[in-house]
C-alpha cells in the first residue's frame, strides 16, 4: 500500500477526465492506377554487377517544397530524424540484386497514349508529352527525366523532342520524393502518411521511384510518439519499395525470371475487379480453414497465402509448424488493406500487418517477402525480434482464435497471446510479453452483432449468453480475436500518455501517480497484487484500475520473459 505524501486532495471528479484508449492506425496502401504507374523504364548499364558483388541499396531522397511550408518543429523532424533514420534502416537491411546507372525517369505523356518500338528502350507518346511528370503528388524536378520522346497523331513520324537528357539521380537505385501536402486522402481516411511506387525499371521491374505524403496534421513531435511515427515511416516506405498487392505480379525468382506470365506487351494480365496485376499461383495460392465457432460449429474460412519460398521458409521456421503452405495476408479492412499487409490475427505487432497497435518489428518474414520480390537480398541480422505467435504451432497458425482458447483453457495454460477478459471499468492490468509495457485485453462489446465467422465465445463471465455475439477483439483485421494491448491515457479528449514504460514522458504527474510508478529508460513493468490507495487524515482514496505498473528496477537485463 502506498501512504502519505498526498500533499494536496485529490478529488474524486479527477477520474472523470482521465479516459483510457487502446489506439489501432490503420495502413491503407492504395496500389496506384495503371496511368500513375510507368513501366520498363530504361536506365543506363553503367554499374551492371554480378551477384556476387551485390551492393547496399542506396535511397535518394528528394524533399518537395511542401515540406518548407510546415511549422519548423514539424518540417526539422521529417528532414532530421524520420526519414534519415528511416533510410538508413532499410539501406543496412537490403542490397540490390541488379544496379544500373543513374536513376533517369521517363515523362509522363499528355493523353497516356504512347508507343514501343522493336528493339528501342524508350517510350513514345502520341503528339506530346505531359508539360510535368508527376510522382504522386511530386513534381518531378527537370533534370531527373529523360528526354520527351513523341510520335505523330498516326504515328508515323517519331523522335525526340525538347531538351535533352537531365542529369539524373546519380548514385542512386532508387529515388522517394517526399512531400508534406494535406490531400484528400488524409482528410477522408484520417491517415498520417501514406507511399507507393511511380517508375518500374525495365529489366526485373523492380520500382526504381516513388513517393512519401505525410499528412501535415497528423505530424506529431511529441517524444513518446516519435517511434511510432518512425514505423510508420519505415511501414509506408517497404510498400514503395516492393510489399504491394501491386507489384506481387511483377516478382522474379533467383534467376531473374517473372514468377508469372506475361503477354507481349511485358504485362501480366490484369485484373479489373480487383484493379490489380494478376499474380500467379508461385506468388498467392487461396486456401481454406476448417475455422471453430461459438456452439460447437465449424465453417469455411477463406484465406490468400504467400507462398514465395524464404516467406514460406520463415513462417513454418517461427511458427513451429513444416505443414504451413504459406504466409496469411489480410483479408479485411477493405481496398488498401487487404493483400497489402500481413494477417494480423497472426503476426500481430509485425511492422507490415495493416494497422499499428504496439510495439511494432520488422520480423525475418518481412525481409524475406522483400528478399523473395527478386529485387533485393536481405541482412537478416537487421530483422528484430518478434515473439507474437513464435513457436506455438499448427494449431495457433491454421485456425480460429476460438480453437486456440478453447484448447489452452483444457489444459489450464495462458491464452497469450489472445485473452478473455472485458475491457470495462474497472480495468484488469497486465504486462506485455516482454515486460515493457502496461497492458488491458481489448475484448469489448459491439453496438451489432459480429458476422458469424467471428463468434467465438460461448460463454464470458458477467455476460448474458444471448450477448455473446456482441462481443469481439477491438482490432477488427485481428479477425476480431482479442488480446493484450498497449493503450493511452486521454485527458480532456487531449493526448496525455502511453503505457509503455521505456518512455520518460510517459511519467504520470505527482497528482495521477496513484501506483507510485515510475517511466524511464530502466523501467519494466510489474504485476501488482492489490489495488494501491492513498491516504491522507481521514480521505482515503483507492484508484479503481490496477494488475500491473511500470517502475524502476537496476537489472533489467535480469528480468526473464515467460
Amino acid at each position: 500500500m502506498a501512504a502519505g505524501g498526498w500533499r494536496l486532495g485529490v478529488p474524486l471528479w479527477c477520474f472523470c477526465f482521465l479516459l483510457v484508449y487502446t489506439h489501432c492506425h490503420t495502413c491503407s496502401h492504395k496500389v496506384p492506377s495503371p496511368s500513375e504507374v510507368i513501366h520498363d523504364v530504361y536506365l543506363k548499364p553503367g554499374r551492371l554487377t554480378k551477384r556476387s558483388t551485390e551492393k547496399q541499396l542506396k535511397i535518394q531522397i528528394v524533399y518537395d517544397s511542401s515540406l518548407d511550408v510546415l511549422d519548423e518543429d514539424k518540417s526539422s523532424l521529417v528532414k532530421d530524424k524520420l526519414f534519415p533514420q528511416a533510410i538508413d534502416y532499410l539501406q543496412r537491411a537490403f542490397r540490390v540484386r541488379r544496379q544500373a546507372g543513374p536513376v533517369l525517369l521517363s515523362r509522363q505523356c499528355a493523353t497516356n497514349q504512347y508507343l514501343r518500338k522493336k528493339d528501342e528502350p524508350h517510350r513514345y507518346c502520341q503528339e506530346a508529352c505531359a508539360a510535368i511528370t508527376k510522382c504522386g503528388p511530386v513534381v518531378v524536378p527537370e533534370q531527373h527525366l529523360q528526354q520527351c520522346r513523341v510520335c505523330s497523331e498516326t504515328w508515323k513520324s517519331c523522335g525526340p523532342d525538347g531538351s535533352p537528357d537531365g542529369e539524373g539521380v546519380q548514385g542512386a537505385d532508387f529515388v522517394l520524393y517526399v512531400s508534406g501536402v494535406t490531400t484528400e486522402r488524409c482528410g477522408q481516411e484520417n491517415i498520417v502518411a501514406y507511399a507507393a511506387y511511380c517508375q518500374l525499371e525495365a529489366e526485373l521491374d523492380r520500382p526504381i521511384a516513388g513517393y512519401a505524403n505525410l499528412c501535415p496534421n497528423m505530424i506529431s513531435t511529441q517524444p513518446q510518439e516519435f517511434e511510432g511515427m518512425l514505423s510508420t515511416v519505415k511501414h509506408e516506405i517497404m510498400h514503395a519499395l516492393g510489399f504491394s498487392a501491386g507489384l506481387f505480379a511483377f516478382y522474379h525468382d533467383d534467376d531473374g525470371k517473372p514468377l508469372t506470365p506475361r503477354f507481349a506487351s511485358g504485362l501480366p494480365a490484369f485484373n479489373e475487379s480487383l484493379g490489380l496485376y494478376q499474380w500467379s499461383d508461385k506468388v498467392i495460392k487461396r486456401a481454406t480453414r476448417l475455422w471453430d465457432i461459438h456452439g460447437g460449429h465449424m465453417i469455411r474460412h477463406e484465406v490468400h497465402l504467400m507462398v514465395t519460398p524464404r516467406v514460406v521458409e520463415e513462417a513454418r521456421r517461427h511458427f513451429k509448424c513444416p505443414i504451413l503452405e504459406g504466409m496469411e495476408l489480410e483479408n479485411q479492412g477493405g481496398m488498401g488493406t487487404e493483400l497489402n499487409h500481413w494477417e494480423k490475427r497472426l503476426l500481430e505487432n509485425e511492422a507490415m500487418t495493416g494497422s499499428h497497435t504496439q510495439n511494432r518489428v520488422f520480423s525475418r518474414i518481412t525481409l524475406a517477402i522483400m528478399e523473395d520480390t527478386g529485387w533485393y537480398r536481405a541482412n537478416y541480422s537487421m530483422a528484430e525480434k518478434l515473439e507474437w505467435g513464435k513457436g506455438l504451432g499448427c494449431d495457433f497458425v491454421m485456425k480460429s482464435c476460438k480453437f486456440w482458447i478453447d484448447q489452452q483453457r483444457k489444459t489450464r495454460s495462458k491464452l497469450t497471446p489472445y485473452c478473455d477478459s472485458v475491457r470495462r471499468g474497472p480495468l484488469q492490468l497486465s504486462c506485455r510479453q516482454d515486460q515493457l509495457a502496461v497492458v488491458v485485453c481489448n475484448l469489448q462489446k459491439y453496438p451489432q452483432p459480429l458476422p458469424q465467422e467471428y463468434r467465438y465465445f460461448d460463454s464470458i463471465p458477467g455476460v448474458a449468453e444471448q450477448d455473446l455475439p456482441f462481443y469481439g477483439g477491438s482490432v477488427e483485421i485481428a479477425d476480431f480475436c482479442p488480446f493484450t494491448q498497449e493503450f493511452i491515457w486521454h485527458l480532456n479528449g487531449g493526448y496525455h500518455r502511453s503505457s509503455f514504460c521505456r518512455i520518460q514522458e510517459n511519467q504520470p504527474d505527482s497528482l495521477r501517480n496513484f501506483a507510485a510508478e515510475e517511466y524511464g529508460p530502466d523501467s519494466v513493468c510489474l504485476y501488482q497484487k492489490s489495488a494501491f490507495v492513498m491516504e491522507k487524515c481521514k480521505t482515503r482514496l483507492t484508484y479503481p484500475d490496477w494488475g500491473s505498473g511500470c517502475y524502476k528496477t537496476l537489472a533489467p537485463a535480469l528480468l526473464a520473459w515467460w
